[in-house]
């Protein structure tokens, strides 16, 4: 299930607090960890490209100050992909059973891979699953398998997942999941994509379903932030 078409809430839907009337918005729910308070700047970055708080829109936002990753979780995708190595990398977050939202996002990276090959950008992309009790290396082989080689995934479970989702400000919420319900539940996740510099830093923060076309032209036409 895909949390929200807009990417204010794909950014901050989950967490619980008060941006406050400086933001321009009244009724924000957001509580900022440590490990996440970058989301700050990245919504007002957004709030000032909108130009109308109120009616916030999906934007990709370019971050002014890139966001380095822990070697540890730059190491993981590196050894993820298949291609290995240091070039830049798309992560996104979800599941295989997802109805919506990752197979439309699967199609935005898949794309992207395509136009990246196309002008000479080392790229590919790491999809990083919410749901490792049902998504197994079996499954995720399969599922990322007909998409190619440069769109690999990632599994972790317990602790190193939930540090490597905080890491990305991401979270997954499981509905019914409980001993009697340990299949059949549902999970509610946002659309929010990250493209990732060869030195591990979070460069570009997207929705995955919104931004594709944006996403794009960066990619087609912006050849110098690639260098």
């Amino acid at each position: 299930m895909r949390a929200s078409s807009r990417f204010f809430v794909a950014l901050l839907r989950w967490d619980r607090g008060t941006l406050g009337r400086a933001a321009g918005i009244e009724e924000a729910n957001v509580k900022f960890r440590s490990s996440t308070r970058i989301w700050f700047g990245v919504v007002v970055a957004v709030l000032l490209l909108s130009g109308s708080p109120g009616r916030l829109q999906a934007a990709s936002v370019t971050l002014p100050n890139p966001v380095p990753l822990r070697s540890e979780s730059v190491e993981m995708l590196r050894a993820a992909s298949a291609e290995g190595g240091h070039q830049w990398k798309l992560v996104s977050f979800g599941f295989t059973l997802c109805k919506d939202v990752c197979p439309m996002t699967f199609g935005t990276l898949s794309r992207l891979v395509k136009i990246a090959a196309e002008k000479g950008i080392p790229l590919d992309a790491v999809f990083v699953t919410v749901d490792p009790d049902r998504d197994t290396d079996h499954v995720l082989t399969r599922y990322t398998t007909p998409y190619g080689k440069k769109i690999s995934y990632l599994r972790l479970e317990g602790e190193a997942l939930e540090s490597f989702k905080d890491e990305f400000g991401v979270e997954a919420v499981f509905y019914t999941k409980n001993k009697g319900n340990a299949f059949h539940y549902q999970v509610d996740h946002s659309s929010m994509a990250f493209l990732i510099d060869p030195a591990g830093r979070i460069r570009v923060v997207f929705d995955a379903l919104e931004d594709a076309d944006s996403m794009a032209t960066m990619l087609r036409e912006n050849h110098s932030f690639f260098q």
